[in-house]
C-alpha cells in the first residue's frame, strides 16, 4: 500500500512539474489551427509535447540521475557550464520569473488592484517556505497541490467539451494539422526539463525507500510513476487541443496566452474567473517550486562549492526571479525563445545517442551534436 502512494503522489507530482505556464498554450494553438482534424493535431503535439520529454525522463534513469555523466560527451566543460546555463534558463533568468508574470496576470482576474512587484514578492514568499523543506517538495506537489490543480482544470474542459461541438473537417489539411500539432508541441521544450526534474525525482525516491527498496524495486516505482505522469499529461494535452478546435472560432482574435480564459468564460461563465485563476496560479506555483529548488541547489553546491547554507541560495534564486519577473512576459519570451529554439534540436540529438549508448553500447561522437546545432544556428 506503501508502495502504491508513493507511485501515484510521485507519478502526480511528475506532471504538475511539467505542466507549467506556457502549457495552457500550445495544445489549445494546436487545437484552434487543426482546421477540425483534433486527433492528427493530437498525436502530432503528444510526439513532440510528451514523447520527447519523456525519453529525456527515460534517458537520465538510465543514467541515474547524474547530469555531469549524461552531458560528459559535450566535453568536460560542459559538464559544469551546460547545466549552469540551463538551470538559469529554466529557473530565474526564464521560465521561473515566467510563471510569476503568468500567474500575476491571472491573479488580476479577481484582484485587479495588486501590482507586479506587490504580487511577486508574495508568490516568492511562499514559494520559499515550501523550498525550505527540501524534503516535503514531492509530497506536497503529488499530494495537495496536483489533484487541486487537475480538479479546476478537469471543471473547465469537461463542461467546455460538454457545450461546445467539434467543427467541419478541412478533407485537404490533414497533414497540416499534423505538422501543426507536431510544432506546437515542440514549443513547450520540455526535455531541457526533464534532465533536471528526473534527478530530482530520482533523488526523492530514493530519500523515501531508505534501506526498504532494492533497486529493481525502484526502477519499477519510477518507471510506474513516470507512465501516470505521462498518461495524466497526454490526457490534459488531448483534451485541450479538444477545446482548441471546437471553440477554434471563438478565439480568432484572441492573443494566445488569454485563450483558455477566453474557454473557460465560455464554458462556465460567471464561474469562469475563480476556477481559472486557480488552475494557472497552481500550473506556474508548482513547476516554480521545483525550479526554484533545482537552481538554489546547483548554486549551492556546484558554483559556491557549500559556502552558503541552503536558505540563503532560495534567497539568492528569488531575488533574482523576482528582479528579472518585473520585465514582464513579453520581455521574458523575447528573450528565452530565440535561446531554446538554437539548442533544443541539439539536446533531442544528445538524449537519443545517450540512449543508444546505454541500451546498444553504440560509441558516443560530438559530431552528430554539433552538426545538429550548426545546422539550427544557420537556418534560423
Amino acid at each position: 500500500m506503501k508502495n502504491k502512494s508513493l507511485v501515484v503522489s510521485t507519478g502526480f507530482a511528475m506532471f504538475s512539474m511539467f505542466f507549467g505556464s506556457g502549457n495552457l498554450v500550445f495544445p489549445l494553438t494546436a487545437g484552434k489551427l487543426a482546421e477540425g482534424h483534433f486527433a492528427l493535431a493530437s498525436l502530432g503535439f503528444l510526439l513532440t509535447g510528451v514523447l520527447v520529454p519523456f525519453l529525456g525522463v527515460f534517458a537520465m534513469f538510465l543514467y541515474r540521475g547524474d547530469v555531469r555523466s549524461f552531458f560528459h560527451s559535450l566535453g568536460k566543460g560542459a559538464t559544469f557550464w551546460f547545466p549552469l546555463f540551463a538551470l538559469s534558463i529554466m529557473g530565474p533568468f526564464g521560465v521561473l520569473a515566467r510563471c510569476i508574470t503568468v500567474a500575476h496576470g491571472t491573479f488580476c482576474l479577481l484582484f485587479s488592484g495588486v501590482s507586479l512587484p506587490v504580487f511577486s514578492v508574495g508568490m516568492c514568499a511562499s514559494i520559499f517556505l515550501i523550498t525550505l523543506n527540501k524534503g516535503r517538495i514531492m509530497s506536497t506537489l503529488g499530494t495537495y497541490l496536483t489533484p487541486i490543480l487537475l480538479l479546476s482544470l478537469g471543471a473547465i474542459v469537461s463542461l467546455g467539451l460538454w457545450h461546445g461541438s467539434f467543427p467541419a473537417v478541412q478533407e485537404m489539411a490533414q497533414w497540416s494539422s499534423f505538422q501543426t500539432g507536431f510544432l506546437q508541441g515542440y514549443q513547450t521544450m520540455d526535455l531541457l526539463a526533464a534532465f533536471f526534474f528526473s534527478t530530482f525525482i530520482l533523488q526523492h525516491l530514493e530519500k523515501r525507500s531508505g534501506q526498504n527498496h532494492n533497486q529493481s524495486e525502484l526502477i519499477k516505482i519510477f518507471v510506474k510513476a513516470a507512465v501516470i505522469g505521462a498518461g495524466l499529461l497526454s490526457f490534459t494535452y488531448v483534451a485541450l487541443v479538444a477545446l482548441g478546435t471546437i471553440y477554434g472560432e471563438a478565439l480568432n482574435g484572441v492573443p494566445p496566452e488569454q485563450m483558455f480564459g477566453a474557454v473557460a468564460e465560455i464554458a462556465l461563465g460567471p464561474y469562469a474567473a475563480p476556477i481559472l485563476c486557480v488552475a494557472v496560479i497552481l500550473a506556474c506555483y508548482t513547476t516554480a517550486i521545483v525550479l526554484t529548488s533545482l537552481f538554489a541547489d546547483f548554486l549551492k553546491q556546484e558554483v559556491l562549492k557549500d559556502k552558503i547554507p541552503n536558505y540563503a541560495a532560495i534567497i539568492v534564486t528569488l531575488l533574482i526571479a523576482f528582479t528579472v519577473s518585473t520585465f514582464e512576459f513579453a520581455g521574458i519570451a523575447r528573450f528565452l525563445g530565440p535561446v531554446l529554439e538554437v539548442i533544443y534540436p541539439a539536446l533531442i540529438t544528445l538524449t537519443i545517442l545517450n540512449i543508444l549508448h546505454k541500451v546498444g553500447g553504440y560509441q558516443l561522437y560530438r559530431w552528430p551534436i554539433a552538426a545538429t546545432l550548426a545546422t539550427k544556428v544557420l537556418w534560423f
